[in-house]
Parts: C-alpha cells; structure tokens; sequence
C-alpha cells in the first residue's frame, strides 16, 4: 500500500454535505480527493432514489432525489475533483488517510459520512435484512410492497412518511409506535389516521421476527399483551445513527449519540479536522443544512490551507465544543 500525493482537501463521504462541500472548495481552486464506499448521493441514491424532496430551494413543485443528485454530479464534472470509491478504514491525527486500497495524506480532512438507519437489535433482524428477505429500513421501491402485509415501526417523520407512501399499494398496513403521541408532523399523522387503511398498535414494541427462509411474524409486546402478526415485510423507521466507525479512535469531541461536536466554522475538535451535515450535531437534519455545511466549511478550510491576509477577521475567536 503506497503513500499519495498530498492534497488541500480528502472529504469522506459522498452524500449531499460531502458533495456540496467538494464543490466549493473545488471553485477555491484547492486540489480536492472525494472518497465514497457506495453510491455518490448517500441516502438519496441508496436508500430513497425515487422520493420527491419537497423542501429544496429552487424546486418549488419539489425534486425527485435521484435527479437532485444527478445535478450535483454533473456540477462535479466541471471542477477537477478526484473522485475515489473506496473505503475509509482508519484516520489519523496527523490526516493521514487508510483506505482499502492506497494511503492519502491531507491538509485538511472533511468528514461527510452523514447516518445510517438505526436497528431494532432484535432476533432475526439482520439475518432478514439482507437479500430481499423482508426486513427494509427504507421504501426505495414502493412498487415490492403491492398488495403485501406491511408493519412500520416507528412515530417518526420516516415511518409516518412510509405509511403515506404505501396506502395505495400495500394489501394491509399496521403501524408500531412505542409511545402514543408521534413526533412527525401532524398533517401528515392525520392523512395516515383519516385513511382507514393503517391499523395502529400504539405503545407497542417488536420484540422479535419470526420466520424460516424469510419474514413470516412478528412479535409485539402491547402492555400486557403478546400479538403474533403475520406480516411479509417490515420497514424499521426508528431513527438514525451516525457513521463515524473510522473516527472511533482520532478523539473526537462528540455528544452522547456519537454525533460530531463542530464550531460555526465546522471545525471539530482536532487541528485540520473538519465536520459536515448530518453527523454532526445538527439541529435540523434538512439537505438545506447540509449544502450549508459545505458552504460555510469550504470558506473556512480555504482560509486555513491558503490563510490569505483576511485570515483572522474570518475566523472565530473561540471554538465552541459544548453539546
């Protein structure tokens, strides 16, 4: 495994925050290296491809998030960025790179890993997860679930989302939700509840999922009460966690649910280290947010790697670690 060339910028991650960010500071003429495992795009590709983003600026009638992507990439092809899917399987404090294939060593280390979706931990879960075997943390397509037993799990935006999705589709939908009031917001709980499609197993919990080759079951703990639903998929919406497994032991600073603590410049609490859009410790977890993150980020990071004259006004006096 050989040593790299150095760069201004590697950014880890190719999900809205790490794109956004490589761009701009691609228009800062920094020699940029953008590192993704899987699909450019992050969730928007892997997980929801063909869901509308209602709330992105310029798309009043609201975007498919596939096509929001493809207009990031076709962005990327006029800027000089290095492109590399490969894995990150360790970085170190003095910004050097591992990934499964070469070494890289940088100024500056973006880290753009975004969320993946929490797990239930419960039997059967990851066993049934992989191979279209009835376990989803996502509808990425809506059309595998036509006329199919459904159970949602969770109060979120997510899960009420996925139940909105699937009304038409599913031949039956039931919705799990450990607590009796929802989080997600109440027009669109109420389209769920006035559809009389969804049956509603409020304070209720999945214990476990039962089945030989595939889902068959599922059991729900209902106070007292143990329910044994026949169902042929599930979809776990409970949340999300961040991606920060290579980071485990740089030392970051981060809150008590691994999310990055930043300043206002998306400084982490390392020299050179940088943070960006959802696994950071960010109040809204919005595309919006994240594209942000990269602006303000690159802003910053051409400061430190060039530190142009007007180097101190921009930067603040005071880096601000505290959750």
């Amino acid at each position: 495994m050989s040593e790299e060339e150095e760069f201004d910028v590697i950014i880890v991650g190719g999900g809205p925050a790490g794109l956004n960010t490589a761009i701009m500071c691609a228009t800062r003429h920094l020699k940029v290296l953008l590192l993704e495992r899987d699909k450019l795009g992050g969730l928007l590709a892997t997980l929801y491809p063909n869901k509308i983003i209602p709330n992105y600026p310029g798309f009043p009638e609201g975007i498919v998030a596939i096509e929001l992507v493809r207009n990031w990439l076709q962005h990327l092809r006029f800027t000089g960025i290095i492109v590399k899917q490969e894995t990150v399987l360790n970085v170190t404090e003095n910004l050097m790179v591992v990934t499964d294939k070469k070494k890289y060593r940088s100024r500056v280390i973006v880290i753009a890993t975004g969320t993946k979706p929490r797990q239930l931990g419960v039997p059967n879960e990851l066993r049934f997860s992989k191979g279209h075997k009835g376990v989803y943390y996502f509808v990425s397509h809506p059309e595998e679930f036509m006329g199919k037993k459904v159970l949602v799990v969770g109060g979120g935006d997510t899960a009420i989302d996925v139940a909105l999705e699937l009304l038409n589709l599913a031949g039956e939908i039931t919705l799990v939700h450990r607590r009796e009031g929802f989080r997600a917001f109440d027009e669109n709980v109420e389209k769920v509840r006035k559809s009389g499609m969804v049956n509603f197993v409020l304070k209720g919990e999945v214990t476990a999922i039962k089945g030989r080759h595939r889902v068959e079951k599922v059991v729900i703990r209902q106070g007292g009460k143990i329910l044994e639903p026949r169902v042929d998929a599930i979809i776990i919406a409970i949340g999300l966690v961040p991606n920060n497994k290579p980071f485990k032991n740089l030392g970051l600073k981060t809150d008590e649910h691994g999310f990055i603590l930043t300043d206002r410049a998306q400084r982490a609490n390392i020299e050179g280290i940088f943070a960006v859009g959802d696994v950071t410790q960010v109040g809204l977890r919005l595309i919006t947010v994240a594209a942000a993150h990269g602006a303000i980020a690159s802003h910053f990071i051409y400061s430190y790697v060039k530190e142009p004259y007007w180097t101190r006004e921009a930067w603040p006096t005071k880096i601000d670690h505290t959750p």
